[in-house]
């Protein structure tokens, strides 16, 4: 009974956490517009240890060096890392890259995944973690912003926003994935994903976090949280930070990468 109510009260204050990142900074709607998920995937691979704007930037190489995937395929990886090095760790990337098609195309026999969408989430979760590189983040990205499904992606930002501020007790980003899928509220996934990205570019930060300005101030745990009221962000760096998501950008359709039949 205990458990249950420990249970009960992280859940209410999950969502009292939820709700006032959505009083600050308003409610994220996913884009109507959704990209195929094959392209999410390779969007959210670039994204690994850089930020959005330069894996974008990547993208955008890769897109206009190639296509199509079948393009993308039948490259040298070393040509592919080329095009992308913008994004960082190119070489590991674009190897990344190379394996994932040559999967899909050697089960599928076509370069889509829009199979998935028949897929319950455990399914999707359990096809794409198989594939190297892909972890449970990036998994759920795809489930997300490609197939529209309430699940709540975890970086390690958001990883360290849920443990400064006691939402979960975990070592990794993929023990908080696994924690929070059990104190969301349901509906509260892509708001909050979107949200706790934001709070953390602006407020929360990895480093010199702004803790004066944070109304979660009382109830972070940080050990090395302050006032410092000198300690501040200016609003041109604030804009540049916490409005740029790669993928909600390439669910536009300039931003698609035609089939192999170039359709």
């Amino acid at each position: 009974m205990a458990r249950l109510d420990s249970h009960a009260r992280s859940v209410r204050r999950i969502s009292r956490i939820a709700d006032s990142l959505e009083d600050q900074l308003g409610r994220p709607r996913p884009p109507r517009k959704k990209s195929p998920p094959l392209n999410t995937l390779i969007a959210t691979l670039l994204s690994q240890n850089t930020n959005d704007r330069n894996s974008y930037r990547a993208w955008l190489s890769l897109r206009k060096q190639f296509p199509s995937w079948e393009r993308v395929h039948k490259a040298p990886w070393q040509t592919i890392a080329k095009a992308i090095e913008v994004g960082g760790l190119k070489n590991q990337k674009a190897q990344r890259i190379k394996l994932i098609l040559q999967t899909i195309l050697k089960q599928r026999g076509s370069f889509s995944l829009d199979f998935l969408k028949q897929m319950s989430d455990e399914q999707v979760m359990e096809y794409l973690l198989a594939m190297k590189g892909v972890g449970s983040k990036t998994a759920a990205c795809v489930l997300v912003f490609s197939l529209g499904r309430d699940v709540f992606p975890v970086d390690t930002h958001i990883h360290r926003i849920c443990n400064r501020l006691a939402m979960v007790k975990t070592k990794s980003a993929d023990e908080t994935f696994e924690a929070m899928k059990l104190l969301l509220p349901p509906g509260r996934g892509y708001s909050f994903h979107v949200n706790l990205i934001h709070f953390g570019r602006q407020t929360c930060r990895s480093n010199n976090p702004l803790c004066g300005q944070c109304v979660f101030f009382d109830e972070c745990v940080y050990p090395q949280k302050h006032r410092d009221p000198l300690r501040t962000a200016s609003s041109n760096q604030q804009n540049r930070t916490t409005d740029f998501l790669i993928t909600e950008k390439i669910a536009s359709g300039s931003s698609k990468l035609r089939n192999h039949s170039g359709r």
